[in-house]
């Protein structure tokens, strides 16, 4: 029973793709699939009508570590975790939880508080994430979430964590600020100044404790063509490609801002083309074959008012686990397998009126019949 509850933790899969193994370790974000209590969401409802998802397994999730929900204030020894001013518990309860359920672990490392904007405040909009931090602060601060979860902190030790994306969706002004000074870009080179820093942390940290760590860029967005404040996927490679800045894998997070998975407009990338996302890629980082890993998709069903459905979704499943089996890509993310009361349509299975799982859409066939259980 154990194992079947473990396997219920994400609606993931080794996949065996069309007969051949899947290139990527699919996953799915914590959220969806554990609550906060550090347990399983779904010891509590039981097993779900299909039984095909106690067959799936549970090789990763990502678990995001929001620093102002951290360090909502300036704590008092910024280097050591268990300093005044620092909040871990939730961070804490999902690495148990994980590590309980035979779950990897991406940590996904980003948002700026208040008390550690660069601008000190100039910029306005106050308590905005999205500005860029003081470099000590920042170092400081990575270096706690490393120190934290190497696998010797605390007692009992907490779990180890040795995969990290920094700072996701750093190509969105509600990301990563300012994206421009004037008319020119400077987002890139703000980024690679937090993907060093946080380089130079966690690789610290993992050869003190005889282990590596993997480094993934923060996962790029796919932007609306009609944004003006946002900087398109392609042009915010082509900049971080000229800074000259090292990591392990290229991070991308392309669900459409439509909702409908579609091919892209010239200056963004998408799954339904995937072979122009890896030729981007190897155009700017070329001879390397450089791993991508999708840091997080998922595409709602809905409302039809926005043109959006079961069949959309489905289509869009198709998407993502064809990007999946591309040789290049290593873990895949999808977003969520329940409907909640924050994103009514955002999962692969309805959410009943007990607030438990009921039944399965058109997406979860597509998904099943795409990765049968091994």
């Amino acid at each position: 029973m154990r194992s079947a509850l473990r396997n219920l933790l994400t609606i993931v899969v080794i996949a065996a793709f069309s007969g051949t193994a899947s290139a990527a370790t699919l996953g799915q974000v914590y959220d969806d699939g554990f609550d906060d209590a550090g347990t399983s969401a779904w010891r509590a409802i039981g097993l779900p009508p299909d039984p095909t998802v106690a067959s799936l397994a549970a090789p990763v999730v990502r678990i995001d570590v929001r620093w102002p929900a951290i360090a909502a204030t300036t704590p008092r020894s910024p280097r050591n975790p268990n300093s005044v001013g620092y909040d871990w518990r939730s961070v804490d309860r999902r690495m148990i939880a994980a590590a309980t359920n035979g779950a990897a672990v991406l940590l996904s490392i980003g948002g700026t508080p208040e008390w550690a904007r660069n601008d000190g405040g100039a910029g306005g909009s106050p308590g905005d994430p999205a500005w860029m931090p003081k470099r000590v602060a920042w170092r400081n601060f990575v270096f706690a979430v490393a120190e934290r979860y190497s696998g010797t902190y605390g007692s009992p030790a907490l779990p180890r964590a040795s995969q990290f994306e920094i700072w996701p969706q750093p190509n969105l002004a509600a990301s990563l600020r300012p994206q421009r000074i004037a008319t020119r870009l400077v987002a890139p080179g703000l980024y690679r100044l937090l993907l060093t820093t946080a380089k130079a942390e966690l690789a610290g940290v993992a050869a003190a404790g005889g282990y590596s760590a993997t480094i993934v860029s923060g996962g790029l967005s796919r932007t609306d063509a009609a944004a003006t404040v946002d900087t398109p996927a392609l042009q915010f490679l082509r900049g971080l490609a000229r800074t000259r800045v090292t990591f392990d894998a290229i991070g991308l997070r392309l669900s459409p801002p439509s909702g409908l998975e579609a091919a892209a407009d010239p200056a963004n990338l998408s799954l339904t083309d995937f072979t122009a996302v890896v030729t981007a890629i190897d155009t700017y980082w070329p001879g390397g074959g450089k791993t991508i890993w999708l840091t997080g998709y998922g595409v709602p069903s809905g409302p039809a008012e926005a043109g959006l459905s079961d069949g959309s979704q489905s289509a869009a499943v198709g998407a993502f686990l064809a990007a999946a089996a591309n040789p290049r890509v290593g873990i895949a993310i999808w977003s969520g397998l329940k409907d909640t009361t924050a994103a009514p349509s955002a999962g692969l299975y309805r959410a009943a009126a007990t607030g438990s799982l009921g039944s399965a859409k058109p997406a979860w066939s597509t998904w099943t019949g795409t990765t049968p259980p091994p």
